[in-house]
């Protein structure tokens, strides 16, 4: 029961970071007198920081053990709190999301492999619904004290965050069950570049053999170039308007959050989960983000951008089911994990491209080539669905022999 409770803790306190930055962390960087290019750049390190570290981190994560692995996780926060407070310049901020990116490779999966060595499969299964419903309530809670913190003292996020880290290191370090033996010792940083190699290229034959495969990871890609401008530039965008301070900003980020949650519900109610349907669903998302960037008023802006969540909640869970549809069993992880690693890729791309065209043009411009991209891939990807089955059965038995 106690490895439950401090398995719990442990995912709220972590999480509380995001929760409570969420909402103004752009307006944080903007604050510090960086543009849109310097901003996105920041935003956009962490997560691939994040992207390169993620299997060296699952590789040393064994050889140190879960507790230090997730004590050396806090640690790693703490000094990305304390960075950003102390920091006024874009290098320390850079350095920031450095360690930022590491400190989430390093939990990332950390946790639940340590509460599944101390509980059964149906304890787990238990634990890791109550684990989403602790966050999402945390998060809540979090966006509304990070709006009203930053009223007092932008900084203050920081400081709330560094406190809420501190206490992830202490319980970390005090509450957690050190395993009784160290796993795998023999594993190095080797092993772990031989697994992304692995990974890259096993993936990368696989999706050559596989249409549909690709149509999705391809499309997915696009996906989130799409939409990481509305993400970025949301909160400027509303924060430009008069006596809209951070308090209401925040009260904004949580109704984005239930709208997404309403979205979430829909799909559980719908019988299709079909490409067809996330294509479709994709085009309305494309129009309502070129319908946002001709809006000037702030309540119209922000229904928009509920409309927006709204569709995310929609797109979200047929985006997973589309790709985990067309993978075989025995190949599941290893695409999945370079699903993820291209995503990033894009994700990062375009937190560069539109930052620059951003700043030459505007953050509506930004909003406008988004929805006219996302709109024209997801046409394609809907009328060409239902085409000539693949070769994936083929290819993935043979591969499974080769292994």
């Amino acid at each position: 029961m106690r490895a439950k409770r401090v398995f719990l803790s442990l995912h709220c306190l972590f999480e509380f970071y995001a929760g409570i930055t969420g909402a103004t962390f752009i307006l944080f960087l903007y604050n510090k007198n960086l543009d849109t290019m310097e901003t996105n750049l920041i935003v956009a390190t962490s997560l691939i920081i994040t992207f390169l570290m993620e299997i060296p981190a699952g590789a040393l994560s064994d050889f140190l053990g879960y507790r230090k692995t997730t004590i050396l996780s806090g640690i790693l926060l703490c000094v990305t709190n304390v960075l950003f407070l102390i920091g006024n310049s874009l290098g320390i901020f850079f350095l920031a999301q450095i360690f930022l990116g590491l400190s989430c490779a390093f939990e990332s999966g950390t946790l639940d492999a340590w509460i599944i060595k101390y509980t059964s499969k149906k304890e787990c299964e238990q634990i890791f619904v109550k684990k989403n419903k602790y966050i999402s309530t945390m998060m809540i809670v979090a966006g509304l004290a990070g709006g009203i913190v930053a009223d007092w003292m932008m900084e203050g996020i920081f400081l709330a965050a560094l406190a809420a880290s501190v206490l992830y290191t202490v319980t970390a370090s005090v509450f957690m069950q050190e395993e009784e033996e160290i796993r795998m010792k023999e594993r190095s940083m080797k092993n772990a570049a031989d697994g992304l190699k692995r990974i890259i290229s096993v993936s990368v034959r696989y999706c050559v053999k596989d249409r549909n495969i690709r149509r999705i990871i391809l499309f997915n890609s696009v996906l989130v170039f799409c939409l990481s401008p509305v993400f970025v530039f949301w909160s400027p965008i509303l924060h430009g308007f008069e006596r809209i301070n951070y308090t209401l900003i925040a009260l904004a980020w949580i109704f984005m959050r239930f709208s997404m949650l309403a979205g979430n519900m829909l799909v559980e109610r719908i019988c299709t989960r079909s490409v067809r349907a996330m294509a479709a669903a994709s085009v309305v998302c494309g129009v309502s983000i070129i319908v946002l960037a001709f809006q000037n008023t702030f309540l119209l802006i922000f229904a928009g951008i509920l409309v927006f969540e709204f569709l995310l909640g929609i797109i979200y869970p047929l985006r997973e089911t589309a790709l985990n549809r067309e993978i075989a069993n025995e190949n599941r992880a290893t695409v999945l994990s370079f699903h993820s690693m291209v995503v990033c890729i894009f994700n990062y791309i375009s937190m560069i491209v539109m930052g620059k065209l951003a700043l030459i043009f505007s953050i509506r411009a930004t909003w406008i080539l988004s929805g006219v991209v996302l709109c024209a891939s997801a046409a394609v990807l809907f009328l060409t669905e239902g085409g000539k089955k693949n070769v994936r059965e083929t290819f993935s038995k043979r591969d499974h022999d080769q292994h």
